[in-house]
């Protein structure tokens, strides 16, 4: 079995919508608040980016510059499969790192859910490196803290800690995000929606060489099942929900979205070499994760509780 290959690419042929761009949602929105939050910090446009120097502040630079060049065209593109996909688009966010990597903002608070390989393959990876930058399409970075990291579901939980912006506030904001729901139901046949970002390494060229993808990339297609006798809430060796929308190296954590209304099915995690089928991990899984480790009441951002030396941080770890 191997993770985060795929097929060619088959372009979707689907109906045009006409609605205003102005009617779309931005991924983040600021309100006005009595006080500025400690946790996500507001920061205003720098040369350094906090835990970022070198090859990997390049990285996320050319990453940046790239999204706001496309961000128009990627938003009209999304405008191809519906205005749920606009929603979407602003949901999603990708790695700014190398290796790859997608997510989802499922919480307007700034929560993000994304597969556990994306932070580390064992526990001591991912706590080594549990904070990391992700961008949204118009290239705003965020960088995000991993919250809780479950190896068998192959699920981990971010929160949003830092927000890059170049806006001016005069008076204190506090930032709301855009999400998706988590869906309730799953239907294992239903057309869906994949958004991820594949990575820029061509796997399937017998020399070295670049893939000519955007850095975001939509595609459509529908469940498949799930992998029969499997457990869904074991998704350590490869996702146990199966899918046919267009993936590739780099789109793990990218969201896989009821078509009919944007709503959070799966998460694309994994490709079977033996089968060519991409899998995911599946919604009951993402539902008993989040009902464990998603905050249901209403956080004080401005808390002692949320600074840095006080945060709690979850482990799930199958290694013994």
């Amino acid at each position: 079995m191997k993770r985060l290959r795929s097929g060619p690419k088959e372009p979707p042929v689907l109906e045009k919508k006409t609605r205003s761009l102005q009617e779309i949602d931005e991924p983040v929105h600021f309100i006005v608040s009595d006080s500025s939050p400690a946790d996500p910090v507001i920061a205003r446009n720098q040369p350094r980016l906090l835990g970022l120097a070198g090859a990997d502040l390049q990285l996320l630079r050319k990453k940046q510059h790239r999204l706001r060049a496309s961000a128009s065209l990627t938003v009209e593109n999304s405008l191809e499969f519906g205005w749920q996909a606009i929603r979407a688009l602003a949901s999603t966010l990708i790695f700014a790192q190398h290796e790859a990597g997608s997510a989802i903002c499922i919480d307007p608070r700034g929560w993000i859910l994304t597969c556990a390989h994306c932070f580390g393959e064992t526990s001591y990876e991912w706590k080594a490196g549990r904070r990391k930058w992700l961008l949204y399409y118009n290239g705003l970075a965020v960088q995000v803290e991993c919250r809780a990291w479950d190896e068998r579901r192959d699920l981990a939980l971010a929160k949003i800690i830092r927000i890059e912006t170049s806006e001016k506030h005069s008076s204190p904001v506090r930032p709301v995000f855009t999400f998706v729901p988590v869906a309730q139901t799953l239907k294992t046949s239903a057309h869906i929606l994949c958004i991820g970002q594949p990575g820029a390494d061509d796997l399937e060229s017998a020399v070295p060489r670049q893939t000519a993808y955007n850095l975001i990339e939509i595609s459509q297609g529908r469940l498949c099942g799930m992998v029969s006798g499997a457990d869904p809430e074991d998704n350590s060796d490869i996702g146990t929900l199966k899918h046919n929308a267009w993936t590739y190296w780099g789109h793990s954590g990218a969201p896989l979205l009821r078509r009919s209304d944007g709503a959070l099915l799966g998460l694309h995690s994994s490709w079977d070499d033996t089968t060519a089928m991409r899998h995911g991990v599946p919604l009951v899984a993402i539902q008993s994760f989040l009902k464990t480790h998603l905050p249901s009441e209403l956080v004080d951002l401005t808390a002692e509780s949320c600074r840095d030396e006080n945060r709690e941080i979850i482990t799930i770890d199958c290694s013994d």
